[in-house]
């Protein structure tokens, strides 16, 4: 049996308050590679959400950063 626990996700408009980034700082991030991608969730692309995962991760690396960065 396969792990049946749903990954949460975050839309574009919730993602300002998770990640302390506005919308547009996001997209410019994204295009550069230094943010996740999302993920599609229509066969058109328009609807979109990150996993918490993703987000996670991405947050653990700028922690990351900033203590090499005092180090």
């Amino acid at each position: 049996m396969t792990n049946s626990r749903l990954n949460r996700m975050f839309r574009l408009r919730e993602l300002p308050e998770f990640v302390g980034l506005r919308r547009t700082q996001i997209g410019e991030l994204i295009k550069t590679g230094e943010f996740p991608k999302p993920i599609p969730l229509s066969d058109t692309g328009r609807a979109v959400a990150w996993l918490e995962g993703d987000l996670i991760a991405w947050q653990n690396g700028r922690i990351a950063a900033r203590n090499n960065e005092s180090a």
